[in-house]
């Protein structure tokens, strides 16, 4: 179930993270590991986008961002999957409904996202849902997915 997130949502979302190196991988470079929720929040920009959270059997299970970066577009963003729970198809359902909940907006033509090339497991799982690589931006490999039709 995805669902509006809150502070206390990022808060745990915080937790995962094992290391710095896996916290780039969710935030990338422009936010320090270890800052406070609440300057996150505000880096991050939560008030103004789209945030959410995902829950499966009442615990949270992901955090992500799906919101209007450019006209006819929605761009996923900030997103990570409990470590605890990956490799049990959550981060497929979780990717899933953002993008349900983009397209469920009538001028949404497509999708986009940026993922670390060395995130192997994400760019697979990104192009089983349709995304395709369109190219670079800030040493990440820019994905978009086409709305049918």
């Amino acid at each position: 179930m995805i669902k509006i997130a809150t502070k206390a949502d990022l808060q745990t979302a915080l937790t995962w993270p094992a290391d710095a190196d896996e916290f780039k991988l969710w935030f990338g470079d422009n936010i320090a590991f270890g800052s406070q929720v609440d300057t996150i929040w505000m880096q991050i920009k939560a008030d103004e986008r789209a945030t959410f959270a995902f829950y499966d059997q009442q615990q949270l299970q992901g955090f992500g961002q799906c919101y209007q970066k450019q006209p006819g577009a929605r761009h996923i963003a900030c997103l990570i999957v409990n470590a605890a729970c990956r490799g049990q198809g959550l981060g497929r359902r979780f990717v899933t409904e953002l993008m349900q909940q983009a397209l469920a907006q009538d001028d949404v033509d497509y999708i986009t996202l940026n993922v670390y090339p060395e995130n192997i497991p994400a760019r697979r799982l990104y192009s089983d849902l349709g995304f395709r690589e369109v190219g670079e931006t800030r040493g990440m490999v820019s994905m978009q997915y086409d709305r049918p039709g």
